[in-house]
């Protein structure tokens, strides 16, 4: 059989597809348990194991037709994005806060010393949860992205050693599938271990 030259895939394909397949996975194995009674580990090992079989069929019969990526996503995390997120959080000027101690002089200058010491804790809590939560699902995107797609990109320059060579593909399918899953295994492993 006469396999074509080059086939690319494209990232943001990819990613979509990902991403779909995992929340569908999960949500089936879920939904499925219900009715079974499975514990949370069950589920989440039932739910890695079938994960872990699709990763390995994508790789072994990517290397296999000689799979390669092309980027088509950009950049995920940018100065660009983190200003449109600082600029979105909440500033001074939409905070409200009244406070009411009593009446009098005294009880004036304690409402405005509340007022503004509730005010700015407010504003900074909310401002830094903001920026750092925003903050921090860009960075978690751009790793994952990093860590699955250029890695995957790594995986896939072996596909000219592989192509059209089954056992190859399998070898280099198993190992790189290892190489990605084992680590969540042990994290599923770990947590069920502290909980017990």
């Amino acid at each position: 059989m006469k396999l074509p030259k080059r086939f690319f895939l494209e990232t943001k394909i990819l990613s979509y597809s990902t991403f779909g397949i995992i929340i569908l996975v999960i949500l089936s194995v879920w939904l499925s348990g219900e009715s079974s009674h499975r514990s949370l580990f069950q589920n989440s090992i039932l739910s890695t194991s079938i994960l872990a079989g699709i990763f390995f069929l994508f790789i072994s019969s990517g290397l296999y037709y000689g799979l390669k990526l092309k980027e088509n996503v950009g950049s995920i995390l940018n100065r660009k994005k983190l200003k449109t997120f600082s600029d979105n959080s909440p500033g001074f000027n939409t905070l409200e806060f009244d406070a009411d101690v009593g009446e009098g002089c005294f009880s004036i200058l304690i409402s405005i010393v509340l007022w503004v010491l509730f005010s700015v804790v407010i504003i900074f809590g909310l401002y830094f949860l903001g920026v750092f939560f925003w903050a921090g699902i860009l960075l978690l995107t751009a790793m994952l992205y990093w860590i699955f797609f250029r890695a995957l990109r790594l995986v896939f320059k072996n596909s000219g050693k592989c192509k059209g060579n089954l056992l190859k593909s399998l070898t280099f399918g198993l190992f790189y599938s290892f190489l990605y899953i084992s680590w969540i295994y042990g994290i599923i492993f770990l947590a069920n271990y502290i909980n017990s």
